[in-house]
C-alpha cells in the first residue's frame, strides 16, 4: 500500500467514521473504505492506472451483492500521463499524478473526497482517533480486566502483589482443579492479574492493538481471536507448566499479535514490510523478556500466539471464500 493511500484510509476511518472491508479482485483481496451518507454508502478504493477498471468492476460486484445504494469513488494513482477522456464505468474518479505530486482532475461528486485527499497529501489532517464511543470491544475487555483486578485487590488487601490464594479462588489456572472438572478456569484466568504492573502492561498492549485488530477482522473476528487465543494459551500452560498457578491477559494479547502478523504477511505487498518488521520486533522483545524472567508463563504466550495465527488465517480464508462466492 502506498504511504499516501495508507494515510488516506486511516484518516477516513479515524476522522470521518469510515470502516474498512475487503473484497475479492482476480483472486486477491483488496481494500475499500466505506462511509454512511444520506443517500447510501460512499465507497473509496485506490487503484493504479492499469488496474483502474478491474478494481472498480470487482468493487461494484461486491457492493451490489449487499443490496444497498452506493457510490464508488476510485482514486487512481498514475506515474505519468492520463487520458482525461476516459469515462469511469459505474464509478467516480480522482486522478493523482505521483510523479508530479498533484491531483490532475476529479469529478464533481468526488469533490469532498478530493478535499480530504488533498489535506492528507499536504499532511494537514490529524491522524488522531476521534471515535467517542466508550463501548468498543477493546474498552469492554479492558473494563472486565480492571473490574476483576479491583475485586482481587479488595479481597487480598494488596495492589502490587495479589495473594495467590485469592487469585486461585477467583479462577486462576491451576492444573489439579481443572483435573477436578473446573474447566471454566481456562477462561477466567484470562481476566486475572498478579499485580498493578502486570495489569498495566497488559492493558496498555490491549489498548494499543485491539482497535486495529477489530478494524481488520471485525468485531466477531476480534472476539473469536481474543478468546480462542486466551484458551489456547491456558491449555498449553496446562500441558507444559503444570506447577504454575497462572493468570493474565497476555496469552490472548499474544494471539492478537499473531493475528496482526498474519495480516502483515498476507498484505505485505500493499502495506510494505515496515509493519511486518514492527510486529516481529515487538513479539521478539516480548519473547526475550519472557525467557529472561522466571515468573512469566512462556508456554501460555506461545500457545496464545499460535492460536491467534491459526484463527486469523481461518477467518481470512473464510472471508476470501465468501467473497469468491459473491
Amino acid at each position: 500500500m502506498e504511504a499516501i493511500e495508507e494515510r488516506l484510509f486511516k484518516t477516513l476511518i479515524n476522522n470521518y467514521g469510515f470502516f474498512v472491508e475487503q473484497y475479492e479482485c482476480n483472486g486477491k483481496l483488496n481494500w475499500m473504505a466505506l462511509g454512511n451518507t444520506n443517500t447510501g454508502i460512499c465507497a473509496v478504493i485506490v487503484s493504479s492506472a492499469s488496474m483502474e477498471e478491474t478494481n472498480a468492476y470487482y468493487a461494484n460486484v461486491y457492493l451490489k451483492a449487499k443490496n444497498i445504494s452506493y457510490t464508488v469513488h476510485n482514486i487512481i494513482i498514475t506515474e505519468g500521463s492520463y487520458e482525461k477522456s476516459r469515462e469511469g464505468n459505474n464509478y467516480e474518479k480522482l486522478v493523482y499524478s505521483k510523479s508530479e505530486d498533484t491531483i490532475l482532475f476529479y469529478s464533481s461528486s468526488t469533490e469532498p473526497i478530493a478535499k480530504i485527499f488533498q489535506s492528507v497529501r499536504n499532511n494537514k489532517v490529524s491522524m488522531r482517533n476521534t471515535d467517542k464511543s466508550y463501548f468498543s470491544i477493546t474498552n469492554i475487555l479492558i473494563g472486565l480486566n480492571v473490574i476483576m483486578f479491583i475485586v482481587s485487590v479488595l479481597i487480598s488487601g494488596q495492589i502490587f502483589d495479589i495473594d495467590t490464594d485469592v487469585l486461585i479462588i477467583l479462577g486462576a489456572k491451576v492444573n489439579y482443579l481443572i483435573d477436578q472438572g473446573q474447566i471454566y478456569r481456562l477462561v477466567t484466568a484470562m481476566f486475572l492479574h498478579g499485580g498493578l504492573m502486570h495489569i498495566a502492561f497488559n492493558m496498555y498492549a490491549l489498548y494499543a492493538l485491539g482497535d486495529f485488530i477489530e478494524r481488520i477482522y471485525g468485531k466477531i473476528g476480534y472476539l473469536v481471536i481474543y478468546f480462542v487465543s486466551g484458551i489456547a494459551a491456558n491449555l498449553l500452560s496446562y500441558m507444559l507448566s503444570p506447577n504454575y498457578a497462572s493468570m493474565g491477559a497476555s496469552g490472548a494479547i499474544f494471539g492478537l499479535f499473531g493475528a496482526a502478523l498474519v495480516f502483515g504477511i498476507k498484505e505485505r505487498d500493499k502495506i510494505g514490510k515496515d509493519f511486518l518488521i514492527n510486529i516481529g520486533s515487538v513479539v521478539a522483545i516480548n519473547v526475550f523478556i519472557g525467557m529472561s524472567q522466571r515468573d512469566i508463563d512462556n508456554a501460555a504466550h506461545f500457545g496464545g500466539f499460535i492460536g491467534g495465527i491459526v484463527v486469523a488465517f481461518i477467518i481470512r480464508e473464510l472471508k476470501l471464500s465468501k467473497a469468491k462466492q459473491g
